[in-house]
């Protein structure tokens, strides 16, 4: 059972899930932000990963990625920032993005460092289900990542069931299909 998997089996209800963008708000605050996010409560955390075209992202997410990138912050430096992130961190971390970087950056190669820092999942709303079936999927598994699908209220019931069947630790249910990270 995966680290995911057992803190939905614990929590059941109630759980914290908080998303960080890396290397915000400076270059090297990934580890302190979620330390803290851990001491004060969190049950799970994503971080984001800055891309430079974040479609699917609205303002207060583009504006984090866009300081985090002209901090320096590239996946590179992310996983070096990691690199210790088992040493204090107890509770189930993904990364969250988009697939160019980690096409750009190798796939396999992402995945085997992302499981190498003790990174639990990943989250790339893009990656399709047809190439998770036919390429990506099995990378993924083969370096013991859970891969998170998303859902929307507009994603048909059959959709949804073959997602969850693809899914590990979890099925994310978005609330609405629009940008993520919209002001209040």
């Amino acid at each position: 059972m995966s680290r995911i998997e057992e803190t939905f089996r614990i929590k059941r209800t109630k759980l914290l899930n908080v998303y960080c963008t890396a290397g915000y708000p400076k270059p090297d605050s990934t580890m302190s932000v979620i330390k803290a996010l851990q001491d004060n409560g969190a049950d799970m955390i994503e971080i984001g990963m800055p891309y430079s075209d974040p479609l699917a992202d609205g303002p207060v997410i583009q504006h984090s990625g866009s300081i985090a990138i002209a901090n320096g912050m590239t996946i590179a430096k992310l996983f070096e920032q990691l690199k210790d992130l088992r040493k204090e961190i107890h509770i189930p971390v993904v990364l969250m993005g988009y697939m160019n970087p980690a096409l750009q950056y190798g796939f396999e190669k992402f995945c085997a460092a992302a499981a190498s820092v003790g990174i639990d999942g990943l989250i790339l709303p893009d990656l399709p289900m047809y190439e998770f079936e036919t390429e990506y999927g099995a990378i993924i598994k083969r370096h013991g990542l859970d891969f998170i699908f998303l859902v929307t209220p507009e994603t048909t019931d059959e959709r949804i069931k073959k997602l969850d069947g693809l899914s590990s630790g979890f099925l994310y249910a978005v609330s609405s299909s629009s940008t993520t990270g919209n002001e209040i």
